[in-house]
């Protein structure tokens, strides 16, 4: 990855603004230009029922491979959860995977979306606290249209094969997300997501969220975000909180 993000001078004439896939869970439907880095970072505080968790780290390396296609590494967080009055701390798992993009966008207030697809997968390496007991691969399907000049949609479908530690089953996930461009460099976004787990027993759940990006310059974004579960049943609300950091070479 540094070899990489030391050459990453080919193609920087032409890298345009740094797009990101955070901080809302709607991946989108760009990848990195050939050759260069992205690193997209933050922290999350998340409060959930009686659950206390912080997360530092989020690391999603992405490295452009070519002009339509991206290599992308997530080392994720270092988390500290409490809950029940016992603490529990260490790295989650990693995941590799790629992002193909297959279709450009049309022009603004056309109805032609840029479409991208993801696959990908984590693998058990994290602690043992966070570890799954098996690889957990994903494929998610993105689509964005640009409505106005400062007014964008974007969504995801996706499909998750998981595991509750005991059974494994597949779980579809959805999003929806409008960004809106405050400034030239102040971008909003309010976006619903939602996790529907194909197992007996399971709930589905839906979130809702919102937050905002600060471009300081073609290759450095800083972002916050704040959402909350929609429906909530049993032990309480969950909310979560966070900020982050992306930079490109």
């Amino acid at each position: 990855m540094f070899t990489l993000a030391a050459c990453a001078s080919v193609g920087r004439s032409n890298a345009g603004p740094l797009v990101t896939d955070r901080p809302d869970f709607t991946e989108s439907s760009e990848t990195v230009p050939r050759a260069l880095v992205q690193l997209e970072s933050g922290a999350t505080y998340t409060h959930e029922g009686d659950a206390r968790a912080g997360s530092f780290g989020e690391a999603l390396f992405r490295i452009g491979l070519s002009t339509q296609s991206e290599l992308r590494v997530a080392l994720n967080s270092y988390t500290i959860e409490r809950r029940a009055g016992a603490t529990a701390h260490g790295l989650e798992d990693i995941a590799v995977g790629a992002k193909v993009k297959l279709m450009g966008g049309g022009e603004t207030g056309s109805p032609k979306p840029a479409v991208a697809i993801i696959v990908g997968s984590s693998f058990p390496t994290g602690a043992s606290a966070f570890r799954s007991s098996n690889l957990e691969p994903e494929v998610k399907l993105t689509g964005a249209w640009s409505l106005t000049q400062r007014v964008a949609f974007s969504s995801n479908v996706n499909y998750a094969w998981t595991s509750d530690g005991v059974r494994r089953f597949g779980e579809p996930s959805a999003s929806a997300s409008l960004g809106v461009g405050v400034s030239d460099r102040v971008g909003s976004y309010v976006e619903y997501f939602g996790f529907y787990p194909r197992i007996d027993g399971a709930e589905r759940s839906h979130f809702a969220n919102g937050g905002v990006t600060f471009s300081v310059n073609d290759d450095l974004q800083l972002d916050a975000r704040l959402g909350s579960q929609l429906k909530r049943r049993g032990d309480g609300r969950s909310v979560f909180l966070g900020v982050g950091l992306s930079r490109r070479w």
